[in-house]
């Protein structure tokens, strides 16, 4: 049985929810280990704090964030070595055009197989440069082969939504 790491992230922006822990809450199999975490939207300490679970036990670790901006579910194939926004993440930081690790490549790209779940999601090329782009350079620096970042789309709060994208994340679990 695969054992599997699925991430979430709190609110930030004084937004009530992050539909990316809506979605992780129904998520549930029989047919894999999956423990499930929330972390705090703070560049670097992210993949800090999701460090602290001991990534090496698991076999596929995936990382789920918001994009309210987007209408369909969309995986992303690459992140870039750069983080800059306009907000703030969760302790106030502020970040424009800085590197995310010094003298490492400008983009990192998944090695996982994700063409074979285009049926079920959109392929994404841009993953932002917000704290989910930061999180997603650091898993790929970790480890391309075993990592994955995966974008909820706007949900308007709607759990059948929520229940939907929790089960095509399974069934792109299945397929990787």
């Amino acid at each position: 049985m695969k054992k599997i790491l699925i991430s979430a992230f709190t609110p930030f922006n004084k937004a009530n929810n992050n539909y990316s822990k809506e979605v992780l809450d129904y998520i549930e199999s029989n047919e894999f280990d999956i423990q499930k975490v929330v972390i705090d939207v703070v560049y670097d300490e992210s993949f800090k704090e999701l460090s602290s679970y001991n990534l090496d036990q698991f076999d596929l670790i995936i990382a789920l964030g918001e994009a309210r901006s987007r209408k369909v579910l969309t995986i992303e194939q690459q992140a870039l070595n750069i983080s800059s926004c306009s907000i703030s993440d969760n302790k106030g930081v502020f970040k424009k055009d800085e590197k995310i690790i010094e003298n490492q490549e400008d983009i990192l790209i998944t090695n996982l197989n994700i063409k074979v779940c285009s049926d079920i999601a959109l392929i994404s090329t841009y993953a932002g440069k917000f704290v989910c782009n930061n999180l997603y350079f650091h898993l790929l620096n970790y480890n391309p082969n075993k990592c994955l970042f995966i974008h909820i789309p706007e949900c308007n709060n709607d759990i059948n939504l929520y229940q939907k994208y929790a089960l095509d994340i399974i069934n792109i679990l299945k397929l990787l």
